[in-house]
């Protein structure tokens, strides 16, 4: 495993992210009901590029992120360069479930630190209110076999092979494909495995719903998340709707269990909500950053992205690529001053944290002689997570890292650990740091 790593120019500049903003987080079918993942990333990009007047000739690249794919638009990152005029750059789309913005960010940062290119925009955008239906493969080429076959007689045989169910359209494919499993799935599993009980994921998602509305009333994500003006033009959206909901502990203890219907714990209360939005970040050569008289919010001093077991566990990347990520670093959580991780569901992040502290679980898989070390709670998603404000799976990374430098610059803060995990049993991790 690779513990070193340099995350500057071969002169010494470090990644500077100067700017970064985000949507707000819509349900599916309300604020951005009709807007898709490509406009959605159009908008913010081009707030992003407003707000910091700056040569545009210095954007070199521009990685998008999406997971909800749309067949008409394959590569969203080079439409949106060509709307806004960005002709010279290079663009292309990145996928990788709910680790994707992360990913798109450290492709950028490795682009830069290589001496390949001064500046770039890393964005993500997803749009589950406008997902695409495809139709079943078996009627699709039994519908083909009926326009070749000879004679009306083996036309209808062909036809008599259809079953209502092959006339049924197929929606976005949110599970993982070679396990078939959803986040509800790998989360009652890791319930089950560390005995993570329906009260500790209930207290868990009001805690982050309450940190996460007191973020908004005072003010504290005013300026990072854009005020939003979506076609048709008829109404802004100012904020993450699934905050509107005041529920209470009674209506968590109230929702059944989604997976094991008798002894399972994960309900669609304590799991994340998938939704609509889009962020985007502008990352520079630190000097590069000063010259052109603009202050970072932070630099990213290392990152990590790993692959894990998939068939128990899938959701544990956020442990996986923590431990890297503070290696490369030299650094242990007790340096940090805030941590900002995913909450894909209440069980999927109180498992990871039992997994920072568990010494068997570092020996065996993190190649390493103890435990990563404990997570200080009153450091953790201050500001609330993806339990709160949903999870556009692209966008949730960016979400996170925008979140947390931020908050770092409010607090005077130096470190932060930002992490994510996702289907597939992937991981993903950034330590970033402050002046």
């Amino acid at each position: 495993m690779l513990t070193e790593q340099k995350l500057s120019t071969a002169e010494g500049a470090r990644i500077a992210v100067v700017a970064g903003v985000r949507t707000p987080f819509n349900l599916k079918d309300s604020g951005f009901k009709q807007v898709f993942a490509a406009d959605l990333g159009t908008m913010v990009t081009n707030e992003l590029l407003n707000r910091f007047p700056f040569d545009r000739r210095l954007i070199q690249q521009l990685i998008f992120g999406q997971v909800i794919q749309q067949p008409h638009v394959a590569n969203i990152a080079r439409e949106i360069a060509v709307t806004l005029g960005l002709y010279h750059v290079q663009a292309y789309t990145v996928s990788s479930s709910c680790v994707t913005g992360l990913q798109a960010v450290a492709n950028i940062a490795s682009s830069i630190a290589s001496g390949s290119i001064l500046s770039g925009i890393a964005g993500a955008a997803d749009s589950i209110s406008n997902s695409s239906l495809s139709i079943n493969p078996r009627m699709l080429q039994i519908g083909k076999d009926i326009l070749q076959a000879k004679g009306w007689e083996r036309k209808f045989g062909l036809l008599k092979q259809l079953s209502w169910q092959d006339f049924k359209p197929h929606g976005v494919n949110l599970r993982d494909y070679i396990t078939g499993y959803s986040v509800a799935d790998v989360s009652e599993q890791m319930a089950k495995l560390f005995s993570i009980s329906r009260r500790e994921q209930d207290e868990f998602t009001l805690d982050s719903l309450h940190k996460a509305k007191s973020a908004w009333l005072e003010g504290l994500l005013k300026d990072q998340v854009m005020v939003s003006f979506p076609y048709p033009y008829e109404n802004f959206v100012v904020a993450d709707n699934l905050l509107q909901s005041s529920h209470t502990a009674a209506y968590y203890a109230g929702l059944k269990p989604l997976i094991d219907k008798k002894y399972g714990s994960v309900t669609a209360g304590n799991i994340a909500p998938i939704c609509d939005g889009a962020g985007a970040l502008l990352l520079m050569r630190e000097d590069i950053a000063k010259a052109e008289g603009l202050v970072p919010l932070g630099y990213i001093r290392s990152y990590a992205m790993t692959g894990n077991e998939v068939w128990e566990n899938m959701l544990s990347g956020t442990a996986y690529a923590a431990s890297l990520a503070l290696m490369r670093a030299g650094m242990k959580p007790s340096d940090m001053d805030l941590f900002d991780f995913h909450e894909s569901s209440a069980a999927q992040i109180l498992a990871n944290l039992r997994l920072f502290e568990d010494g068997e679980f570092a020996r065996c898989y993190l190649n390493r002689s103890s435990a990563i070390g404990a997570v200080d709670p009153t450091r953790l998603n201050v500001l609330g997570g993806s339990l709160a404000y949903g999870n556009p799976r692209a966008v949730t990374g960016l979400r996170i890292l925008i979140q947390a430098l931020f908050e770092l610059k409010r607090r005077n803060g130096q470190l932060a650990l930002v992490a994510t995990s996702g289907l597939g049993g992937l991981g993903g991790a950034m330590v970033l740091e402050r002046e």
